[in-house]
């Protein structure tokens, strides 16, 4: 077996087809597992990540920009014991640069990630997603997909105010700031007044668990507090978009349950780098999750591609 790097359409049979997800994803780099046929036997892709919040949550926003995530792993049926894990190895040992290598065992195919285990992922536990969109046509819709519809708004929804870069804000200062006015609003009493329901109590948490009052929430907190200006200008700075949840409607989509997937990390690159990963690591290490592991069968054969000289 030989590992070689591949072009993107090279993937696009086997991702479309072959693997259990059947759409294409995000591809910065792609790699072809070859027999000694120099025919292609498996696919490994990586792209960028689902979402720059995850790729902070790993290290912290200075080392955000090396995070890559392992987004695709198909191969053959009846390839010899350990064909995964080396093939998983080789390809991130050719993936130039330093990188912080996220993926992620989707519990609900009854995989837990006994590939990154054998190739000594680091496992930090499981996903915050637990629910997933179904189609129409019992398909599922990625909720990627959604941000295309807000760009185009194909479908007529609703506009709704979104807070320009709030990424960039300091939500431990804006919670602190917030604490400094509640004085004796508890947030339950907060929930009543906004007909929420639990919500109201994420406005003053200084943990992961912090959340953004929305624009129209400030306003009319501000006016319950009576807090001063300072933050107006960044948390009142908007623009008027597609609303998500009409878009979900229009659509006749339905939000069902799943499980949360195994999310295992990897440091790639020179020891000053994965030391200074190390350092700045912000999950939990946790023991390797246990557990019978169904691989899913897939009869589909890709149309046979070799290596050409």
């Amino acid at each position: 077996m030989k590992v070689n790097r591949i072009k993107t359409y090279e993937c696009k049979d086997w991702l479309l087809n072959k693997h259990y997800a059947k759409r294409m994803c995000s591809i910065t780099y792609a790699f072809g597992l070859f027999n000694d046929k120099n025919i292609l036997v498996g696919v490994v892709t990586f792209g960028m990540p689902p979402s720059s919040t995850l790729a902070e949550s790993v290290c912290g926003s200075d080392l955000k920009e090396y995070v890559l995530e392992l987004n695709r792993l198909v191969v053959n049926d009846g390839l010899p014991k350990n064909t995964l894990s080396f093939f998983v190895a080789n390809a991130i040992k050719k993936i130039p640069n330093n990188n912080i290598i996220v993926s992620f065992a989707d519990a609900n195919m009854n995989h837990n990630g006994y590939i990154y285990q054998a190739t000594n992922f680091i496992y930090t536990g499981v996903s915050s997603n637990t629910t997933k969109l179904i189609d129409k046509y019992g398909e599922e819709f990625h909720f990627r997909n959604i941000g295309h519809y807000q760009k185009n708004n194909k479908v007529n929804a609703k506009l709704i105010k979104r807070r320009l870069n709030e990424d960039e804000l300091d939500k431990i200062e804006i919670a602190k700031y917030l604490r400094k006015y509640k004085d004796n609003f508890t947030s339950k009493k907060l929930d009543i007044l906004f007909g929420y329901k639990d919500t109201a109590a994420h406005w003053f948490r200084t943990d992961k668990g912090f959340s953004f009052p929305n624009v129209d929430d400030w306003n009319k907190l501000k006016k319950i507090l009576n807090f001063d200006d300072t933050f107006d200008s960044v948390m009142n700075n908007y623009e008027w978009i597609p609303c998500a949840n009409d878009i979900i409607q229009k659509l006749e989509l339905k939000k069902i349950e799943i499980l949360p997937k195994h999310r295992y990390i990897l440091f790639s690159g020179s020891k000053k780098f994965k030391k200074k990963c190390l350092k700045n690591f912000k999950l939990e290490t946790l023991k390797y999750p246990k557990g019978e592991n169904k691989r899913y069968i897939s009869e589909y054969k890709p149309q046979v591609q070799g290596i050409l000289f």
